[in-house]
């Protein structure tokens, strides 16, 4: 009977109720966020949408100047017109993001100079070479074309999401500036979506010139 006794006893002690359990969790996971905190300097919302708008200035940097290139290269007249209309945005994108960074930052973030690379698609160098040799400059015209749409789609993923992130994080006076941009871009990409067919049909001919086809092939053309 004694032995009975003890062994209750025991058992009482190990078993916990169930908040007691739930309590010790909940303490441990307390102390893990603070041990996590302490690692890390924690800012406010507004300085981490600081980090991500440098983010977004610096590929408007690479863009104001890729955007000069550009117009230089194009023989399209109304393609220089357009890519001189969207030069003219960009810039005023870079001024819109610096006030808001310094806005948002107190004078104590600096907006960025740096340029961001582009996420330009690039071929295999044995694909690059062969074509270096052989494209026209109505080619190379299609390609710079090419280039600009995938510039501007991701673009316009970029300020998607930071103006998800701006209603998240509460900055309310960094959405308006984020939807300017974003609008702009996307104007951008329907422009050239709209475009590019007229721009194939007007290159095709000297594209077509370049291509040597067999006497069975230009019979079944005719």
């Amino acid at each position: 009977m004694l032995n009975q006794n003890k062994m209750v006893r025991s058992k009482t002690k190990k078993a916990k109720p169930a908040s007691s359990k739930r309590t010790s969790i909940r303490r441990r996971t307390q102390k893990n966020n603070r041990s996590i905190s302490r690692k890390g300097k924690q800012i406010t919302p507004k300085q981490k949408l600081t980090l991500y708008l440098n983010e977004a200035l610096s590929i408007e940097n690479i863009g104001v100047q890729r955007l000069q290139s550009r117009i230089k290269q194009t023989k399209i007249e109304n393609v220089k017109q357009q890519l001189q209309l969207h030069l003219e945005e960009t810039r005023g994108q870079q001024d819109r993001l610096k006030q808001l960074i310094s806005d948002l930052g107190g004078g104590k973030v600096a907006a960025t100079k740096d340029k961001a690379q582009l996420p330009i698609p690039t071929p295999p160098k044995s694909l690059a070479k062969i074509a270096g040799k052989i494209m026209t400059p109505a080619e190379l015209e299609l390609k710079g074309a090419k280039e600009d749409a995938v510039v501007e789609k991701s673009e316009i993923i970029l300020y998607d999401m930071l103006i998800r992130m701006a209603h998240l994080m509460k900055v309310e006076e960094a959405i308006s500036v984020l939807t300017q941009n974003l609008s702009e871009e996307r104007s951008m990409a329907d422009w050239i979506k709209i475009n590019t067919p007229e721009m194939i049909t007007q290159l095709w001919p000297e594209i077509e010139a370049s291509v040597v086809m067999s006497e069975e092939e230009e019979q079944q053309l005719r």
